[in-house]
């Protein structure tokens, strides 16, 4: 009969509530199953993650500089790649390009290059995919504009406590069927994360899909659709 691995449950039990978003619950995982086992690679990355989307940016990166790949390899790149996205969130967007071009190297067909393009660029790509929207949509964005941001902060993960700095786009505001109650003096808009959606998509194609159904999904919430809603019409 095989022993059981302690730190190894742990970590999958961890895992299971970081994908259900129970980031608490997966923090406190990965760091008894380091206390278990402090040099266990998988739950030291885990923990980086979850710090990361947490929004505890400063340990995050600390865990992903103190993860040491596998001794057979000089670097994992699923270590390089989050370490790029918590540098990103930190501002730091030179250097998480190149921790983006490092981890591509490393693993080409997993890690492709984010499609990067200029704020005009993108705005122009924006701008078609707007038209192709369905007119209640564009009916919508008289009421609730577009803004397009380069990443999600701190201040914004504020007024929406759910978001993590992986996130494609928001509703800030009150939806349709809420505007009796107060929506706390802000205006509604829709927005956008650049630099995440060019992360999202292998061609600038494929970002123009992930615009569309960022801005169908986001839109849905200002017309009152809660999540499950979203899943049942394909935009979750």
């Amino acid at each position: 009969m095989t022993e059981s691995d302690p730190a190894a449950e742990l970590v999958r039990e961890g895992e299971e509530a970081l994908d259900l978003g129970e980031f608490d619950h997966a923090l406190e995982c990965f760091e008894e199953a380091l206390r278990v086992d402090p040099e266990h690679y998988g739950a030291t990355l885990d923990r980086s993650e979850t710090l990361h989307l947490m929004w505890r940016t400063k340990e995050a990166l600390e865990a992903a500089l103190d993860a040491s790949p596998p001794p057979d390899e000089e670097d994992d790149p699923d270590r390089v790649d989050l370490e790029g996205r918590i540098r990103e969130s930190a501002g730091d967007f030179h250097g998480a390009d190149a921790l983006f071009q490092e981890a591509h190297e490393l693993d080409p067909e997993e890690f492709p290059l984010p499609v990067r393009m200029s704020a005009e660029d993108f705005r122009s790509i924006l701008d078609k995919v707007l038209e192709s929207l369905p007119e209640a949509i564009r009916s919508a964005l008289v009421e609730v504009p577009v803004l397009v941001e380069a990443k999600p902060t701190i201040a914004i993960a504020d007024r929406a406590p759910e978001i993590t700095p992986e996130v494609l786009g928001l509703f800030v505001g009150t939806p349709v069927g809420e505007k009796l109650q107060t929506s706390g003096g802000y205006p509604d808009v829709v927005l956008l994360f650049q630099r995440n959606l060019e992360r999202a998509g292998r061609s600038r194609a494929e970002v123009a899909k992930e615009i569309k159904i960022t801005l169908l999904h986001e839109y849905g919430h200002y017309l009152g659709f809660d999540e499950e809603e979203l899943e049942h019409l394909g935009l979750a």
